[in-house]
């Protein structure tokens, strides 16, 4: 493990600012930020009855929503792996820890960016995370259910961000070069995260006792059904944003989607796999939606 930990440490030793990085000066006002057959809406009644211009508009708070979940994903990182400090730890861990968290704060930074780009400061962009929140809360970094949990949650919205990506390399699926530049880069740095996340999930799998491991199995569908509900699922507030007249009404027709349901389970799927592979999950186990 430590040679994976020293090559992943050298790969994160060179920061770079996401919000230096990002060319906000490319923006272009007639492009959607997210592909259109993305958006959470593609597929129903609603969204043949939107102009051009409202569901470009829908693209940016879709886009708006998605870095709401990168920020309450990395601070739920970045107080968990703060929480006692790093001097119980081996050295490569806490190299690989600290990169982490300065690479985590810096995609909040681009991506609290890009919401205010969106102009959506103070809307209610994600569904019920309180649980969630207060689960996270109690997890202990030393042990593997945490990193089980930040590899599912980086792999889902990795996932999303990466077919964000190969679509909008198709014909007409073009989107603005300023989300694009936030996907790529969040995806480059991700890619080390997750593989962070799975090296030091795989040194701690040895402490769960068979016990702990059917305990985490059985909640962890329910957790996940509330992590895609909460990050792929718009909110009545967001919908409130574009002026439709039955926002509540569209974020149940957007949960009844199966559309949106098999997207969810795509996004939830590779996380699922690894965890089969490493033993954590029965082979019987899928992605809810």
């Amino acid at each position: 493990m430590s040679r994976v930990l020293d090559r992943l440490g050298a790969h994160g030793a060179r920061y770079r600012d996401p919000v230096a990085a990002i060319d906000w000066r490319a923006a272009d006002d007639g492009l959607p930020w997210l592909p259109m057959d993305l958006l959470s809406i593609d597929g129903l009644d609603i969204a043949g009855r939107l102009s051009a211009e409202q569901l470009k508009r829908f693209s940016e708070i879709e886009f708006a929503r998605l870095c709401a979940a990168g920020m309450w994903l990395e601070g739920l990182l970045i107080s968990r792996v703060t929480a006692k400090g790093y001097l119980g730890l081996n050295t490569d861990e806490a190299r690989i820890m600290l990169q982490e968290v300065r690479e985590e704060s810096g995609h909040s930074l681009m991506f609290l960016e890009m919401i205010a780009r969106a102009g959506l400061k103070d809307v209610p962009l994600l569904g019920a995370t309180g649980l969630l929140t207060r689960v996270a809360g109690r997890l202990d970094p030393a042990g593997p259910a945490f990193w089980a949990m930040v590899y599912i949650g980086e792999t889902v919205t990795d996932t999303f961000g990466l077919k964000a990506l190969k679509r909008a390399r198709e014909p007409g699926q073009d989107i603005c070069p300023v989300a694009r530049q936030v996907l790529e880069l969040h995806h480059r740095d991700e890619a080390r995260h997750i593989a962070a996340a799975r090296t030091l999930l795989a040194s701690r799998i040895g402490q769960m006792t068979g016990a702990r491991r059917l305990a985490f199995t059985t909640s962890l569908r329910f957790l996940l059904n509330r992590f895609l509900d909460a990050t792929l699922y718009p909110t009545a507030a967001s919908l409130a944003a574009l002026g439709l007249d039955d926002p509540k009404g569209v974020a149940a027709a957007v949960k009844a989607s199966p559309a949106r349901r098999r997207l969810a389970q795509a996004c939830a799927q590779p996380a699922l796999d690894m965890l089969r592979r490493d033993g954590m999950l029965p082979a019987s186990t899928e992605a809810a939606p």
